[in-house]
């Protein structure tokens, strides 16, 4: 299986080229792995909604019908590391050849995405810059694999 990470937002921010590049490292030594930038939609962001629709359809045309897509968005699921990590392993054992994540852009993404991911998880009560939720996306998909590798980066 090949863990796809898609997400919304130049890549030019320089802490988390770092991050990423370290992250998907570890990742790697695991699953095969890509992360997929898409630019972000240049609509201005007085125009929100058309902003969504445009990035939404970018993402949507990046994820095959085969997929099994997990959105991150503030009204998912939320869930603990180890409960994270044991719903994880269930997406492994559902033979599909790519697990994709999903961050969207500075607006987030319209219901189009939400309704045609198989899970949608919440990050945190807090909305998180994009970024950031890149980020946190990687080291808790790193974690999950610690979990179940039964690895020591896990501390609980």
């Amino acid at each position: 299986m090949i863990l796809t990470f898609l997400f919304v937002g130049a890549d030019r921010v320089s802490w988390l080229q770092d991050f990423e590049a370290e992250y998907l490292e570890k990742i790697q030594r695991y699953h095969r792995s890509e992360v997929v930038r898409l630019k972000p939609s240049r609509d201005e962001r007085a125009n929100s909604e058309l902003k969504k629709k445009n990035e939404t359809d970018l993402l949507l045309s990046r994820i095959k019908d085969s997929d099994f897509l997990v959105v991150f968005d503030e009204r998912g699921e939320a869930l603990g590391s180890v409960p994270f990590s044991k719903k994880m392993e269930s997406w492994f054992n559902r033979g599909k050849s790519r697990l994709v994540f999903c961050v969207g852009g500075a607006f987030g993404f319209d219901d189009r995405l939400r309704a045609r991911a198989d899970v949608t998880i919440s990050l945190s009560g807090f909305v998180l810059n994009h970024h950031v939720a890149q980020a946190v996306v990687l080291e808790q998909i790193y974690r999950a694999i610690s979990i179940q590798k039964n690895l020591p980066y896990h501390n609980v």
